[in-house]
């Protein structure tokens, strides 16, 4: 018998490990073969600066609001992270991959908690694959920790929930305010997990509930006294208040990736994000019709379907009816969620073998895209600034100026090279793109430029450098607001010097400007 479980346990181990390999070898593909974008050369350039530097660049008051809406764990282990594991693409990209790996790992755990072996395995080896989280587990940004948090937390909570004992609440506590200096976004999540005892209206787990949520507050509170002034930078921020569509388009991401890929893939990726929650949904109603309410499965798919589902809905109400938070990548840990109650759909429900098998392969052909479609992307937010920035390198010339038509180019090529001098023209103030405030492009050592005349300075030649997508907008913001031309950069360069020449990167352009005229030489914004 001791055998017997023994081997048991040593099959378990061998295909965990299995699993995790797998996961980490699908994060390491092209993991430097992809540029840093936007989003990820802020958290480089920004957590390099120390937590002091940071403190200052996030709670510092610009316009009436903090500087910046993100708590600082992430940037500070980044910190860590780089000044032992240095600053390349690799580098800084691995710290979300070892995340990730861990996320598949505490999965597997709670899977197993729950369901038993065979679905923690299924569990484990469709997060492992699965493109939304492989995306995330290879960026430079907080998502994948985030995940790991509250999959942890979740676990504990769960732990606490069958033994009721006050170590594991208290560790769920714990847990739970931790989770809220990654993303203050973990609310959504933990509000559906503190909901959960009046599912069953259990007044002893409730209580319970609430004095874990004490001690996460009790953890929370030295930033929470400044979430009213982050909230008042989310008021200016391009975030918009969500339809309904939202909803699907969060469900499309969790089953394929988070970008807009190309209209051939929508029909197929779109009938899976709406056929395999209503299957989920279908059986899971099946489950509380015919299990006691005590039953350890029935609380487990409550759990994972409640999980998937509640934080994106809730999510949504506050964005429509409060402030626009709504963020698919902030979703990520209900996506875990999702993929453990689909593991449970695929292996334990009693859905018709041949629906499974259907729905298992055309699943399976939407994450071979968004696989593929992940690994291979190098256009808006990821064109190769690698290559731009040594396109310029190679033809600078002295008296030259380069010129950015935003942050969203000019922080990654930073990155690339800090050599260069490059200037930024600041967003439109109090305009949804205009979220990189005053102290925190101060912290970055990256002061942006109140129009493209003073930083270009009247050069001889200007390098101009924008997405081609910039021009469309500020043609649509102009025709809106016509007050907005002031601002058009790349139309007040072609009024005022002579474009010579246009090199693309994709969809990331760099325009080279000649010969300013006598007003370009005053270098004086309208």
């Amino acid at each position: 018998m001791r055998r017997s479980k023994r081997t048991l346990r040593l099959r378990s181990l061998v295909c965990l490990v299995l699993i995790l390999w797998l996961a980490f070898g699908l994060r390491l593909v092209n993991l430097g073969g992809r540029a840093l974008w936007y989003d990820e050369a802020f958290a480089v350039l920004f957590a390099e600066k120390g937590l002091s530097a940071m403190r200052e660049g996030t709670l510092a008051t610009a316009e009436g609001s903090a500087a910046d809406v993100h708590p600082l764990l992430y940037y500070s282990l980044l910190h860590r992270w780089m000044r032992a594991a240095g600053q390349s693409v690799v580098a800084v990209r691995l710290l979300s991959v070892l995340l990730g790996l861990l996320t598949v790992g505490f999965v597997y755990r709670l899977a197993h908690d729950w369901f038993g072996e065979r679905t923690a395995r299924a569990a484990g080896a469709i997060v492992a694959v699965a493109p939304f989280h492989v995306q995330y587990s290879q960026e430079t940004r907080m998502y994948a920790l985030l995940a790991l948090a509250l999959m942890a937390s979740t676990w504990a909570c769960w732990r606490g929930w069958r033994h009721n004992r006050a170590g594991w609440w208290l560790l769920f506590g714990a847990l739970a305010g931790i989770s809220m200096y990654v993303q203050q976004l973990a609310a959504f999540y933990l509000l559906a997990l503190g909901l959960l005892p009046l599912l069953y209206y259990d007044r002893r787990r409730m209580v319970s509930m609430v004095g874990a949520g004490l001690v996460a507050l009790l953890i929370y509170l030295p930033w929470l006294v400044h979430l009213p002034a982050q909230m008042g930078k989310l008021r200016q921020y391009w975030v918009e208040r969500p339809n309904i569509l939202h909803l699907w388009l969060a469900l499309r991401s969790f089953v394929s990736v988070n970008l807009d890929f190309a209209p051939t893939w929508w029909l197929p990726t779109f009938l899976l994000a709406a056929m395999l929650p209503v299957f989920a949904s279908l059986e899971w109603r099946r489950v509380r019709r015919s299990l006691p309410r005590v039953s350890q499965e029935r609380m487990a798919v409550d759990w994972a379907m409640w999980l998937a589902l509640a934080p994106m809905v809730f999510m949504w109400v506050a964005s429509y009816l409060l402030q626009p938070v709504f963020l698919s990548r902030a979703l990520l840990p209900s996506a875990v969620m999702f993929y453990v109650a689909l593991a449970w759909l695929f292996t334990r429900s009693r859905l018709p073998l041949a629906i499974r098998a259907m729905l298992g392969a055309g699943w399976g052909v939407v994450i071979v895209f968004g696989l593929v479609t992940h690994y291979t992307w190098d256009r808006f937010p990821n064109p190769p600034f690698d290559r731009a920035v040594a396109y310029l390198r190679a033809h600078l010339a002295e008296g030259d100026a380069v010129v950015h038509g935003n942050k969203i180019t000019a922080l990654p090529m930073l990155y690339y090279d800090r050599d260069v001098a490059q200037r930024y023209v600041g967003d439109i103030p109090g305009s949804g793109s205009d979220t990189l405030a005053v102290p925190t492009q101060r912290v970055l050592g990256a002061l942006a430029d109140a129009c493209v005349a003073e930083a270009a300075q009247g050069a001889p030649r200007v390098w101009y450098i924008a997405f081609d997508r910039l021009e469309e907008e500020m043609e649509g913001l102009i025709a809106e607001k016509p007050d907005y031309g002031r601002y058009d950069a790349l139309g007040w360069l072609r009024q005022h010097y002579t474009l010579q020449d246009t090199t693309a990167f994709h969809d990331l352009l760099v325009y080279q400007f000649v010969g300013p005229d006598a007003e370009a030489k005053r270098a004086v914004c309208d």
